[in-house]
């Protein structure tokens, strides 16, 4: 099952409209990325999104929630942090910062903490 039908499924779960290829390409261009292709999936069929208690990034003029912004923003602030990650999601706990990379490693940030792999994919990530 793909991480967008599995977040459809999800309680609570509120879509957006889908993204165009070229709006994607735009944002990597933007940040100097590529993103993972289950990220990818998920802009291009929901463009963002919110379920049980997770309040993803994704394409939108909402500036929290946009991974262009999000990312840019927490790359300021966490200079660590590798430069072809981007933000999945702000969990609003404690600082916890999720992010993704190309090949769709999962990773977790809390200040004064390094780094930390937390799944192989968002699907994981979720708890398929």
């Amino acid at each position: 099952m793909s991480f967008v039908e599995i977040i459809k499924m999800r309680p609570d779960y509120i879509g957006a409209n889908g993204r165009t290829e070229a709006e994607i390409v735009e944002a990597e261009n933007e940040l100097g990325i590529t993103f993972a292709g289950d990220y990818r999936e998920y802009l291009r069929e929901i463009g963002l999104a919110c379920f049980d208690s997770h309040e993803l990034t994704g394409l939108t003029n909402t500036v929290r929630l946009n991974v262009v912004s999000v990312t840019k923003e927490q790359q300021k602030q966490l200079a660590e942090i590798h430069t072809s990650w981007y933000v999945v999601e702000e969990a609003g706990i404690d600082g916890i910062v999720i992010w993704q990379d190309a090949d769709g490693i999962v990773y977790k940030t809390a200040p004064n903490s390094k780094a930390e792999k937390i799944a192989n994919s968002l699907a994981e990530y979720i708890g398929e």
